[in-house]
């Protein structure tokens, strides 16, 4: 009886551990947008840090040497991502443009607290299309990392140029006050009957 009771809970140890290590690869918000999941502005930090980090990691272990970093963002990308992109990256990098045939294409961002994860579609040196993934360790506030690249060693499709969404900076969504991940506070009712406490309602 004894033998099986240990049984029992050294299984119910392991259940438990392998659902913590699940639920923690779980990403709490994400961009591009995934159902179920908090949407990250791309212009509002750590994204666009996330974004150059990411990008510059994966060209460094995964490109040939000395190749210029070409990269391609999410669609729907507005272009002052964009250009905050090809400022931060500087030198050795270019934007993709129509007639580029390789260039390193940014999948998606996810981000969960102190651990966030890029996705990336490049072509190796045989001209196969694959997917890697860029981890990076960090804070809200302070720049993110990247620790280091999982391969994933699955064919993809190759990807296509993803225009930038036309538009200024002033067409981007307010900066939150807190983390990106942490869904603001609703503001206060502003209409006239909820100013007067007298009101009826």
């Amino acid at each position: 009886m004894q033998r099986i009771g240990s049984t029992f809970v050294l299984a119910i140890v392991f259940a438990s551990a392998l659902i913590i290590a699940l639920t923690g690869c779980t990403a709490g918000a994400t961009y591009p947008p995934t159902a179920g999941r908090t949407t990250l502005s791309p212009s509002t930090p750590p994204c666009p840090q996330l974004m150059v980090s990411g990008l510059r990691y994966a060209q460094q272990r995964l490109a040939p040497a000395g190749e210029i970093l070409v990269f391609n963002l999410p669609p729907q990308t507005p272009i002052y991502v964009w250009d905050d992109v090809a400022g931060k990256l500087g030198e050795g990098s270019r934007r993709m443009t129509e007639t580029d045939k390789v260039g390193m294409t940014l999948q998606q961002l996810r981000l969960n607290g102190s651990h966030a994860e890029v996705d990336v579609i490049y072509v190796t040196t045989e001209g196969v299309w694959q997917m890697a993934t860029v981890h990076l360790e960090g804070a809200f506030g302070a720049e993110y990392r990247p620790s280091f690249v999982q391969r994933w060693l699955i064919p993809v499709d190759r990807p296509v140029f993803n225009p930038p969404l036309l538009g200024s900076f002033d067409d981007a969504p307010a900066s939150p006050v807190a983390s990106p991940i942490i869904p603001t506070t609703p503001s206060e009712p502003t209409s006239e009957a909820a100013k007067d406490p007298n009101a009826k309602h």
